[in-house]
């Protein structure tokens, strides 16, 4: 981009500091709407109550580098000008993004945001880039970034595309609250990933696991049973509440705000599931408030998440010698996969499991569908 006019006219004047009775950065730019030069001032006397002199002239000179840098390219504050916190520094803007959303998010969710935004701070710290702007973020460096993230911590492709999709959004929330106007990570794709697999519980060890439950942790069992056989997700699991069971209906009420889909649903309860949950606990005598899975499994006032929930059963299947791919969730293909075995039409598991398409159902299928063998593939003549 030019930075010299039809008239062989210099587009600005480099920016300076002025450290008088006030502390300014002023410098000229040439105002697109009229052609005409007209100065722009920022006011850092805000900074002398958290900052000492040194490190305010310090912060001020970087600002100063940065605008004459931007000038000499091209840019226009003019045109820049909604993008009041561009001079932010990414670390600070990366803090107010997860402050934001820790109020509407699942905790797993947030911890999740939080681990990715530890990476990106811990490479800009590395690299000595404490003090980078979001102007200053360039699509350069989102490619060094991921490219080193990929290479140290060895990321396979649903990993990488895991990381570079956070940082997209991330940048999105940028855009949308006047930090910057591109997203650097916009030219990223996705790359190839192998279709996620998940073990089927064979029936001996599922009768292996009850057993050790049975004897050492009964609620683990219960866990078990609501994966299995009411399709609740371990992360909407941790924040079920007493009030959302209803026994006398048989189903849990999982709000939107609590479902992984953000789409409110009943989650329908087996009458020996019913019965099973009776037995083990009074839920009239515990506050309607408490939360059915908490601390050791047990009902109470805070709700866990699902690495502690997690940690029983990684006990367990270390306890009767498990292979690490038998996970707590492979109750959830386990059960859609009896449902399958005893001809329920896919468009009803869809229903109650949670799902939106078949498609997406299709995922958690080990077998073909006997519904399209025997209800459409045997009506197809010779």
């Amino acid at each position: 981009m030019t930075i010299i006019n039809d008239n062989f006219e210099l587009n600005y004047e480099p920016a300076r500091i002025c450290n008088g009775k006030e502390l300014l950065i002023k410098y000229y730019a040439r105002n697109p709407t009229d052609g005409k030069m007209k100065r722009v001032v920022m006011r850092f006397n805000h900074l002398k109550k958290k900052m000492n002199k040194t490190d305010i002239n310090r912060f001020m000179r970087k600002i100063m580098n940065d605008i004459n840098v931007n000038l000499a390219a091209g840019k226009n504050p003019f045109v820049e000008a909604e993008m009041p916190k561009s001079y932010e520094k990414l670390i600070t803007a990366t803090e107010e993004f997860l402050k934001l959303k820790k109020r509407d998010m699942r905790p797993d969710g947030h911890r999740s945001y939080t681990s990715y935004c530890k990476k990106l701070n811990e490479w800009l710290i590395k690299r000595g880039m404490t003090e980078c702007f979001v102007a200053s973020f360039t699509p350069e460096l989102a490619v060094e970034l991921m490219n080193e993230l990929s290479m140290n911590e060895g990321l396979n492709n649903r990993t990488y595309n895991n990381h570079f999709v956070f940082y997209r959004s991330l940048w999105n929330w940028l855009i949308a609250n006047y930090y910057c106007k591109t997203n650097v990570f916009a030219k990223f794709e996705k790359k190839r990933e192998d279709e996620k697999f998940r073990n089927v519980i064979p029936t001996k060890t599922h009768a292996l696991i009850v057993a050790y439950c049975r004897e050492f942790k009964p609620e683990l069992e219960i866990v078990i049973d609501l994966v299995r056989a009411a399709f609740i997700r371990p992360s909407e699991m941790c924040l079920v509440q007493i009030k959302e069971i209803d026994l006398i209906n048989k189903v849990i009420n999982i709000p939107a705000s609590k479902a992984k889909t953000h789409h409110a649903r009943f989650a329908y309860l087996p009458d020996w599931l019913v019965d099973k949950i009776k037995r083990h606990y009074v839920l009239e005598r515990i506050h309607p408030d408490s939360y059915f899975i908490a601390s050791a499994l047990h009902p109470g006032p805070e709700p866990i998440n699902t690495r502690t929930m997690d940690k029983y059963w990684a006990k367990m299947r270390k306890d009767i010698g498990l292979s690490m791919d038998m996970q707590l969730y492979s109750y959830r293909d386990t059960g859609i996969n009896i449902l399958e075995e005893n001809g329920v039409a896919r468009k009803v598991i869809i229903k109650l499991t949670d799902h939106k398409t078949e498609k997406m159902l299709g995922k958690y299928m080990h077998q073909p569908s006997k519904e399209l063998i025997e209800g459409v593939v045997s009506q197809i003549k010779e």
